[in-house]
């Protein structure tokens, strides 16, 4: 009777501490899931790779390939699957993001709860779920979030010792972004799976790749590892050298396709330039990551050698890809150093009890690192982060908006907009080709001769990045004698908001002007 009433005493064991589980995890999903919809509502959702996206997605539903997309095809693809289910073009990308955006934080408690106690696990949990930059990006248009999610499902498998499907969802993870090469050679470096665990870690990750690959020939007409073929780019001495020239202004070529060629072009930039774009990237991550938290991540570090080390292997191999200096691209080692930050809080809290015997060190040490850790997440609602979570948005997006939705209810169907921004084209549903960084003449006439029906300028664009059109917007005279553009559309609201609109005229017969719709050309003189 004893020894039945005992077991039935270890049976209902477990039951309260999942519960206790649930209850933080629930709780710090709950405080994430108020934190991204909150600021899903201060933005549009949009940045310039998101119509790459969302194009690509609808190309997937209607069968067409995109040789020219520079983008994985992953991310595009849940689009298209959320896209069945929910309506419009946006949504179902903002959607498959917060729900993969929420996925984070989940594993990032699970990962955490292998080694740590439930309160310290949702202190990791906490982190991820509240950092403002993992959070905005959980509730726009980009991979970074679905990304995150891939790669630390991999990487809890491959804690769980199951290593052919950690290895299977760390390719999948590769359909989403290239960084999963790097991801999949650090965990079976760190993963400390055996021989036998490497090896099937890896056979299912090459397994899992063999589609998208045998995809990219199928659309580049040749075997490529990625949509970008360029590697390392040196730092730009200003931001005119990273605009689109046309040739005839003498900017440098494209770097060579083929692999040897490659080889040729980026090894002297690579010795060159991998350090100072190294000590950049680095930057942004003690931006996103400041340094109390960062001393208690590298105690952590020092606690635990196993995979969840891989995704730190990200910021020694940006400086190889052809990527700008911004912060989203170090996100996906945040949920790392957040756990790694939580188990150097344990450790500190566990051993350094002889320096404060007693009861009240005992509670005083977990306190204080946990305080710590409180005060690195209050520095990161500082400075650019705080910036880049509150004012997301690039650009005056209720106006390009506007401008997009008159251009689709009043211009021609399937025209081509060139605008520096991929915004109003995108709203309008129409093609977005760039505006070059050439003088004015050469920009209209390029205009002309490669197939634009609209030009469109933002006077935010117009006034940091192509000032060579502000007499073509401010000044009706000059306006007036230029025959080869003729203005439909110009609304401006506040400073930096306005846009205009203009319709490319061919050489020859000028084509018929836009239909007529409900809404109306306002029009008005930047002030």
């Amino acid at each position: 009777m004893l020894h039945g009433s005992n077991a039935r005493h270890r049976a209902a064991g477990p039951r309260p501490q999942a519960s206790r589980d649930g209850l933080w995890v629930a709780g710090v999903m709950l405080a994430g899931l108020i934190l991204r919809l909150w600021l899903a509502t201060r933005n549009a959702g949009i940045t310039m790779d998101s119509p790459t996206y969302v194009r690509m997605a609808e190309e997937l539903l209607g069968g067409v390939r995109d040789p020219e997309a520079y983008v994985h095809l992953g991310y595009p693809a849940l689009i298209a699957l959320a896209s069945r289910a929910l309506p419009g073009r946006e949504l179902p990308g903002r959607a498959v993001s917060l729900l993969m955006g929420l996925a984070v934080i989940a594993l990032t408690y699970a990962l955490a709860r292998t080694r740590l106690s439930a309160r310290w696990s949702s202190l990791a949990a906490g982190l991820v779920a509240l950092h403002p930059l993992i959070a905005v990006y959980s509730g726009v248009i980009m991979s970074e979030t679905t990304f995150q999610a891939l790669t630390y499902g991999a990487l809890f498998l491959v804690e769980r010792r199951q290593s052919a499907r950690g290895g299977a969802l760390a390719g999948i993870a590769y359909w989403v972004r290239p960084e999963a090469l790097g991801l999949a050679a650090g965990t079976a470096l760190f993963g400390r799976a055996g021989r036998r665990g490497t090896l099937l870690f890896l056979l299912a990750f090459v397994i899992a790749t063999l589609p998208y690959l045998a995809y990219l020939r199928w659309e580049r007409g040749s075997w490529v590892l990625s949509p970008k073929t360029a590697l390392v780019r040196p730092p730009p001495a200003s931001r005119a050298e990273i605009e689109f020239h046309l040739p005839s202004t003498g900017a440098v070529s494209a770097p060579p396709q083929t692999p040897a060629g490659l080889a040729r072009w980026d090894v002297p930039a690579l010795e060159a330039h991998y350090l100072p774009n190294l000590r950049r990237h680095a930057l942004n991550l003690v931006d996103a990551w400041p340094w109390p938290l960062i001393a208690l991540s590298v105690v952590g570090v020092a606690c635990r050698h196993r995979a969840l080390l891989a995704p730190l292997l990200i910021l020694p191999g940006l400086p190889l890809v052809d990527v700008i200096f911004d912060p989203r691209f170090v996100l996906v080692m945040l949920p790392a150093l957040a756990i790694f930050a939580a188990e150097g809080g344990a450790w500190l809290s566990a051993h350094g009890r002889g320096l404060l015997p007693g009861a009240a060190g005992g509670r005083a040490l977990p306190a204080a690192t946990t305080l710590i850790a409180t005060a690195g997440l209050a520095w990161c609602w500082m400075g650019p982060n705080l910036v880049e979570a509150l004012v997301f948005d690039d650009g005056p997006m209720p106006q390009m908006r506007a401008a997009g939705a008159w251009l689709q209810a009043n211009g021609r169907a399937g025209a081509t907009v060139m605008d520096r921004k991929a915004y109003v084209p995108f709203f309008a549903g129409m093609r977005h080709a760039q505006i070059p960084d050439n003088d004015y003449d050469t920009i209209v006439e390029w205009a002309r001769r490669s197939g634009a029906d609209y030009l469109v300028v933002e006077e935010y664009v117009m006034r940091s990045l192509r000032p060579q059109l502000a007499r073509l917007v401010l000044d009706p005279q000059f306006r007036a004698r230029e025959s080869r553009l003729r203005l439909l559309y110009s609304w401006r609201e506040s400073v930096d908001s306005g846009v205009a609109i203009f319709e490319v005229v061919r050489d020859s017969v000028p084509g018929p002007p836009p239909r007529a719709g409900s809404a109306p050309v306002r029009v008005g003189e930047p002030r």
